[in-house]
């Protein structure tokens, strides 16, 4: 569901329109590294590991819209800001992980592209290991550059 306001800012007498794109899965602790790479390529492919991105992301189909933030789970509030970032392509796969033991693990590769900046509006998580799904307020024009 797509919501519109639109905000008259005095100084430049122009108009700017702000949708808010509700409940997309949020994808947190991208590191940061990570996460300013995605400001300079306009497509990149990312392995997901982490059990509450994992989660956020089954439900997600290509073509919809993601949230990513550097930002901790635990530490999101609202007017947080991240990338609103489109699902070109996903895949979930298991993976053997071996250290003292043989471990499998379900792991999600993704191909994002970015599509503007946001910020949180509300956030909706329940409980560990459940993801988390945000509400996300954007400019309507607005570019990565």
């Amino acid at each position: 569901m797509i919501s519109m306001k639109v905000a008259y800012i005095s100084q430049h007498l122009s108009r700017i329109t702000f949708v808010t794109s509700k409940h997309m899965p949020a994808l947190t602790s991208i590191s940061r590294k990570v996460f300013d790479l995605l400001h300079e390529r306009p497509l990149l492919s990312l392995e997901i590991k982490s059990a509450d991105n994992v989660i956020a992301l089954l439900t997600a189909e290509k073509g919809n819209h993601i949230f990513l933030t550097p930002i901790l789970r635990e530490d999101l509030f609202p007017r947080a800001e991240g990338l609103v970032c489109e699902l070109v392509d996903k895949t979930v796969t298991m993976q053997k992980v071996k250290k003292w033991d043989e471990v499998e693990i379900v792991a999600v590769r993704i191909q994002v592209k970015p599509v503007c900046k946001g910020r949180i509006k509300i956030i909706e998580k329940t409980a560990l290991g459940e993801g988390a799904k945000v509400d996300v307020e954007r400019a309507l024009k607005c570019d990565i550059s």
